[in-house]
């Protein structure tokens, strides 16, 4: 049943219940440890980055002729640091006094909410996007220089 202010539950004291102290020492619950590597393991965001670096240089080698272009490419540089930089600024936090985490890999499989996936997989579904970024930016410099 879904409370809203259309339900006569939410409008009246009835159902108003005060806990009292005992009750909510009941209802505390042990709080998961932090974890803030994101699960992913080291060799995934390698590939990411190693991606996007092949989509600059494609983008470099294609339209570097352009100051403006150049100039936009440098923007979007920009962007791909800040986003891999905080990450490894938040991944770096606390690292030393930080204990080991629980390893989502689990016989070979990785350990998600929806079950358990094969390294592929879990490869293939970051990474299908900047691999196929990478192939643009490459297919760019291959067009730029068959024209040229």
């Amino acid at each position: 049943m879904l409370l809203d202010e259309n339900n006569m539950a939410v409008q009246s004291d009835e159902y108003y219940h005060d806990a009292a102290p005992h009750e909510l020492a009941a209802l505390a619950v042990s709080a998961q440890p932090e974890a803030r590597t994101f699960g992913i393991p080291a060799i995934i965001w390698g590939s990411m980055a190693a991606s996007y670096a092949l989509f600059f240089f494609g983008l470099i080698l294609g339209t570097g002729h352009d100051g403006r272009a150049l100039f936009m490419i440098a923007i979007s540089m920009l962007y791909a640091i800040m986003y891999f930089g905080t990450t490894f600024v938040l991944n770096s936090l606390g690292a030393s006094g930080r204990t080991e985490q629980k390893s989502q890999w689990i016989k070979g499989q990785f350990d998600t909410y929806t079950g358990r996936m094969s390294f592929g997989a879990v490869y293939g579904q970051m990474l299908v996007v900047p691999i196929v970024f990478a192939l643009f930016g490459l297919g760019i410099a291959i067009i730029r220089s068959a024209v040229v």
